[in-house]
């Protein structure tokens, strides 16, 4: 008997399945045990997160027992429903119950037939692709065996943002280069958007990755070719003016000026091919920020810049584009650095920096091949960059000799809130428009930025923190429900720890009162442009309640109350600075030039290196940092010879 079938039999699940999603005005109920299937098959192949699930359900069974004096599968629907509501309204039991229904939600959400009774459009796929000769030049762990020795200039660890412009850059200038990337390659053609498929294929840890402190903050990254790059939303900003000279001032980056860094910036830019999003693929979203942003008084409003020319609005950045013109480092960078030479192995794991006492000498990467078994790639190389990413790299660092005060500490996170509106009239073309295409910058100095437009239907159901009848009505709500945010430019830091399994470090933060007065004034602030814009209710999400605002009255009560970070729904995507640049080791872990202080050939060129929050969605700064310093990499290696 198959996962699936046993798993589709039984009659937990399928009684949480059951009480979760009774029928609403739109969307019918879905079959108990045909869902339960839905959400076996998305565990089907990984033993942890079948164990997972199964303990999941296994701890809701139990845990009914003091509010119905019964399990949960021998009591009836509408008792289901109550202890669902009642464990939703608890701390540790709501986040738990969150977590045990996402799979669930998933599988409500991602049905075709569900997505139909909402209008939502079927994603095109297409069938093939073009093949370039330089595709020769990847290799798959499942493609090797044995054991492999290859010699390189340089070798880089990752396919994000500095990475891959790292790569790029060293390869242009005539150097051997090889690229390690963990992830896979995936091309327009797997981009479906499921969700459920692209967790796996893209993220690390399905997204799961998670801060621990005052709040749960959610960081999902990416794993891949390409890196987060390939699930953000391509939104594109300069190093703000202000964030450089507090470099210069206060870690002695005296190079990092805005002349010295400007042909770097245009180069980065005309190599993502940075344009504006069209209004039209913005969305009715767009214009009503901009109409209740202007009520208000407010002038800094217009779509954003974006590496998405010939974007078509099908909103799904975060799962891959299916159309290839969001310029992800997998279509512009990594492309055009195997055109020069370069290669590149996926599905390889870096283990171990081959090393002679503080003499980097390049990297150990093993991974699997076509029957499971372990292959060993070592790379011998005259530098190493490493490029994971600022939660990986002071993971990889420490466990490979290097010590330095700073090191893992000093995390930002760019922490977002989100507060959604109700416009009962009005199609909001949601599933049509793209994700993050408009922005209010009145307060970006003062490190709050707004941006926002849609989600994806899936996200919206999956996302929510509602259950039951509350669940179905707000999914239903989908297309005339406004979505947008704000992001700080935090003064908070965290740290950065080995956690129990490779996937999921130990990340701690605790979001102080600076930054939390910030966080509010966002919250206010997009609540009033919404109501200045003809909302008939704001929604302010939590991880254990929706509030509910009518106006402006209501407003004025709810920011009156006392509030901590854990009521609200916190999300970051931009992990920086846990192996910062400093020109001396007492204030940081690297130099101006990305090597780490007291190491020879060893450098770290990716999210790690800012050494403070941008208050700028980040990629252009990664990329534009990664290109000057592998330039001076490449000169370094090239003077000093074979």
């Amino acid at each position: 008997m198959t996962t699936s079938t046993s798993f589709s039999k039984t009659s937990l699940a399928a009684h949480l399945a059951a009480a979760l999603f009774p029928a609403g005005e739109i969307l019918p109920a879905p079959e108990p045990h045909q869902l339960a299937a839905r959400v076996a098959g998305y565990v089907a192949h990984r033993r942890t997160h079948r164990w997972l699930l199964t303990a999941g359900l296994q701890w809701l069974e139990w845990r009914s027992l003091p509010h119905l004096h019964r399990r949960f599968s021998r009591a009836d629907v509408a008792q289901q429903r109550a202890v669902i509501e009642t464990l939703s309204n608890t701390l540790f039991s709501s986040l738990l119950l969150r977590l045990l229904s996402l799979p669930f939600r998933a599988a409500y959400v991602l049905e075709e037939e569900r997505a139909s009774h909402m209008g939502m459009p079927r994603i095109q796929v297409p069938a093939q692709t073009e093949s370039f000769r330089w595709q020769q030049q990847v290799t798959h762990a499942s493609e090797l065996d044995g054991e492999h020795t290859i010699e390189a200039d340089v070798v880089v660890i990752g396919t994000g943002a500095g990475g891959a412009a790292a790569a790029y850059e060293l390869a242009s200038r005539g150097l051997a280069v090889v690229i390690i990337e963990e992830g896979d390659w995936h091309d327009r053609r797997h981009f479906s958007g499921h969700l459920p498929d692209m967790l796996r294929r893209l993220y690390r840890a399905f997204g799961a990755t998670i801060t621990l402190g005052n709040a749960f903050i959610p960081v999902p990254i990416g794993r891949n070719v390409g890196g987060t790059t390939t699930i953000n939303s391509g939104t594109c900003m300069r190093t703000p003016p202000a964030v450089l000279a507090r470099w210069r001032e206060r870690f002695g980056l005296a190079a990092l000026t805005e002349d010295v860094l400007a042909p770097w910036f245009d180069n980065v830019e005309t190599m993502l091919r940075v344009t504006q999003a069209q209004r039209r693929y913005v969305g009715p979203v767009g214009d009503l920020i901009e109409r209740g942003a202007r009520a208000l008084g407010l002038t800094q409003v217009a779509p954003l810049q974006r590496n998405a020319e010939g974007c078509d609005g099908q909103g799904l950045c975060q799962f891959g584009c299916p159309t290839d013109a969001k310029q992800s480092t997998n279509v512009s960078y990594i492309p055009r650095a195997l055109e020069r030479g370069a290669f590149l192995f996926t599905g390889m794991r870096a283990t171990r920096l081959l090393r002679d006492g503080k003499q980097a000498q390049g990297v150990l990467a093993q991974g699997r091949d076509a029957n499971g078994r372990r292959v060993t790639l070592r790379v011998e190389a005259r530098a190493t960059v490493v490029a994971m990413g600022a939660l990986l790299t002071p993971l990889f660092l420490r466990a490979n000799g290097v010590r330095n005060p700073h090191l893992g500490r000093h995390l930002t996170l760019h922490p977002c809130g989100v507060v959604n509106a109700v416009f009962p009239d009005i199609d909001l073309h949601n599933g049509r428009t793209i994700p993050q295409g408009f922005a209010v910058g009145d307060f970006a100095e003062q490190g709050l930025m707004f941006e926002g437009c849609t989600l994806p239907f899936a996200a919206h159901g999956v996302l929510s923190a509602l259950y039951g009848a509350e669940f179905v009505r707000f999914a239903e709500r989908y297309a005339h429900t406004a979505y947008f945010g704000f992001m700080l430019r935090d003064t908070s830091e965290g740290r950065v720890r080995r956690g129990i399994h490779r996937d999921l470090p130990w990340i701690s933060y605790r979001m102080n009162k600076k930054d939390f007065a910030l966080f509010l004034r966002g919250i206010d602030t997009l609540a009033r442009i919404y109501f200045a814009a003809g909302a008939s209710e704001v929604l302010v999400p939590g991880p254990r309640q929706l509030v509910s605002l009518r106006s402006v009255t209501e407003l004025d009560a709810f920011m009156a109350r006392s509030h901590r970070p854990s009521d609200f729904l916190i999300t970051a995507y931009h992990p920086l600075g846990t192996a910062r640049l400093a020109a001396d080791a007492s204030d940081g872990v690297c130099d101006v030039d990305h090597r780490v202080h007291g190491w020879q050939g060893l450098y770290v060129m990716d999210g790690s290196n800012p050494p403070t929050s941008l208050g700028a969605n980040p990629q252009i700064t990664l990329m534009t940092l990664a290109s000057r310093a592998a330039a001076q990499l490449a000169e370094t290696l090239t003077e000093t010879g074979a």
